[in-house]
């Protein structure tokens, strides 16, 4: 039994291309679902969307970690109503940003990593909003005084999505062998 489970998972940790993109459709799923879970704020696309891509960032890389961070933030964009427009799009390319550095850090030290990696993933999530301030009102004055009220229902979400990743990253990584 235990060569048939060690088999199982030598096929789900594959490179193939056609694992990455059951790995990429499953976990984006799973950031579709993060973001009907709402973490209250001014504008309602704070939510739980990106847990699953920073759990895909620090498990299986940067790459797939972004992917999974910015569509995820699309899917929540989308059942938000897009409340910020275009700079929804911005805001996912962000998000993807966010994800690669979680990936890239954490590739570091695998086994200690991570910690590096939640402080950059969360401080990349959190100031973020301050090169769109001048976007997000007409007058300039106006997006930064929206940017700085936003910016610690940013810094709460983000903690929250990270120790979701962190805490599942911590409980599978022995247990799965890449």
């Amino acid at each position: 039994m235990e060569q048939k489970n060690t088999n199982i998972n030598r096929a789900i940790m594959s490179k193939s291309a056609s694992w990455r993109g059951a790995r990429l459709a499953i976990f984006t799923a799973l950031s579709a679902v993060g973001s009907l879970i709402k973490i209250p704020s001014p504008i309602g696309s704070v939510a739980f969307d990106s847990s699953p891509g920073f759990f895909v960032a620090l498990f299986f890389g940067p790459l797939e970690g972004a992917a999974v961070c910015g569509i995820g933030h699309l899917a929540t964009a989308s059942v938000s109503g897009f409340p910020l427009g275009f700079l929804h799009i911005m805001i996912a390319f962000g998000m993807a940003l966010a994800g690669a550095a979680v990936g890239l850090v954490n590739k570091v030290n695998r086994q200690w990593g991570f910690i590096p990696a939640i402080i950059v993933g969360v401080a990349i999530n959190t100031l973020m909003v301050f090169p769109m301030a001048p976007l997000l009102d007409a007058d300039a004055s106006v997006g930064w005084l929206i940017a700085i009220g936003f910016a610690p229902f940013l810094l709460v979400g983000s903690i929250l999505n990270m120790a979701v990743a962190a805490s599942a990253y911590v409980g599978v990584r022995g247990k799965l062998h890449v």
